[in-house]
């Protein structure tokens, strides 16, 4: 018996190896191999060719690894990876090179045992199964290739020049001292650039301290000036004849005036508008961000919705076109928004004034950068980049815009909020001198800590 079992072992491993030298595996090795590969791409391969081994494993282990340590490690700021072009790039290639790694190296093991019983059946599963497994990454590699185009065509480089820097510093802050960027909410629908600027604010950061400061431009101001030798400045040298909030418009219906405050690349419209504010405010603008409020619905639900404590009832306005009905009011108490209803809250006239109305503006910007979670914007962001490009426009990188994002979310480090409203400013007659002032002293008091005296 035992005679014959020995011979029984030593037939099997002369087969074994006849089947080895052939080229032929023995039973269900190839099957385990690719299975092997597809969790490990190039380890079933480290003897037969290590070089192309050691690259599959790279490719398809190594730095995916490595990137979603980076992630780990850049968990706080995540918003600000996903709106990074070269991050999303990265993240494309990677997505699509791990499943290719995994497709060589599964076509690799077909190659080297060709003459197998069945090996071009295992190979079909093999492969079946790496595109089933892989196709949320290439889901994931085809989002990020696609915000990448998106992010191009919103975000600018940041080449770190101010858009205006005024010829006198006035008597305030050291403008090198703090940044100040001019937020701008549209009333037009996504994809439409000509309209009426009816949110201006002025959001000034003293990047040392992280001390932030609101200033909101009401839209009726009127006399806005233009810098001396631009050309708004030759059309009207008196000052604007009509509201600030027109400005906008009537730069993109001039093709001559779009040429020439385009020359930059930025917003044509954007620029003279954050020139004439500088100019009139005497304060430097270093950038500007604008949005369009009826697709900022979309970005608000995108993130799930905001929640606002109301002090008072507060009449909505009117549905906007293709929005759900609202109700006639909401409030007092806390009261969860959806998109519709937070740029219903913040268009609202009947509720008090233009200016109450400026405040609840700020209210809900710092509400939406407070409250929206790095998950909730990640979650969001397929999304979130479908709009953006209908409905953003800026020359913030993607890293500054993350970054403005963090200062207005942070309650705490918004150190004043001002509305150049009466009784400070009476926007029909102004006293730019007395406006003057104002910015500086607040701007003077994000640098200092203390009060300006005029927060609202």
């Amino acid at each position: 018996m035992s005679h014959s079992n020995g011979n029984s072992a030593l037939s099997g491993l002369q087969d074994l190896d006849r089947q080895m030298r052939a080229g032929t595996p023995p039973e269900g090795s190839v099957a385990g191999q690719m299975a092997v590969s597809i969790l490990l791409p190039g380890a079933a391969a480290a003897r037969r060719t290590p070089v192309l081994a050691v690259a599959l494993f790279i490719v398809g282990v190594v730095l995916p690894i490595a990137m979603a340590v980076r992630v780990y490690i850049g968990r706080d700021d995540l918003i600000g990876l996903a709106l990074d072009p070269t991050f999303l790039l990265v993240v494309a290639a990677l997505g699509l090179a791990a499943v290719m790694a995994r497709l060589f190296a599964i076509a690799e093991i077909a190659n080297a045992f060709r003459r197998s019983p069945g090996i071009g059946g295992q190979t079909a599963v093999a492969t079946l199964l790496v595109l089933a497994l892989g196709s949320p990454v290439l889901w994931v590699a085809y989002r990020a290739s696609d915000a990448r185009s998106v992010v191009s065509n919103v975000f600018a480089s940041g080449d770190g020049e101010s858009i205006f820097v005024p010829s006198s510093s006035g008597s305030g802050a050291d403008p090198d001292a703090v940044r100040t960027i001019l937020l701008l909410g549209g009333d037009a629908g996504p994809g439409r650039w000509g309209l009426r600027t009816d949110t201006m604010i002025l959001v000034t950061i003293h990047e040392q301290s992280g001390r932030t400061a609101l200033i909101s431009i009401p839209r009726n101001l009127t006399r806005v000036q233009f810098p001396p030798g631009t050309p708004m400045a030759n059309e009207f040298p008196n000052g604007f004849d009509d509201l600030a909030n027109a400005i906008f418009p009537y730069v993109s219906t001039h093709e001559d005036l779009r040429a020439a405050y385009g020359s930059s690349g930025l917003l044509p419209e954007a620029v003279a508008l954050s020139e004439a504010l500088g100019y009139s405010l005497d304060v430097e603008i270093d950038d500007y961000a604008l949005v369009n409020m009826q697709g900022f619905t979309e970005v608000i639900d995108a993130v799930g919705g905001v929640t606002l404590e109301l002090a008072q009832s507060v009449p909505l306005p009117p549905s906007l076109p293709g929005e759900r009905p609202l109700p006639p009011s909401i409030g007092p108490g806390f009261v969860e928004m959806d998109g519709a209803m937070a740029i219903a809250y913040a268009r609202s006239r009947s509720a008090d004034s233009d200016y109450q109305r400026m405040g609840r503006q700020r209210q809900l910007l710092a509400a939406l950068g407070s409250q929206v979670t790095a998950a909730e914007a990640i979650s969001g962001f397929g999304k979130v980049t479908g709009v953006l490009d209908d409905s953003m426009r800026t020359s913030l990188s993607s890293n500054e815009f993350s970054s403005l994002l963090d200062r207005l979310g942070d309650n705490a480090g918004i150190q004043e909020s001002v509305g150049l409203i009466p009784p400070l400013v009476e926007p029909g007659s102004p006293d730019y001198a007395v406006i003057q002032q104002i910015v500086d002293g607040v701007q003077l008091a994000v640098v200092t800590g203390a009060p300006s005296g005029y927060a609202s």
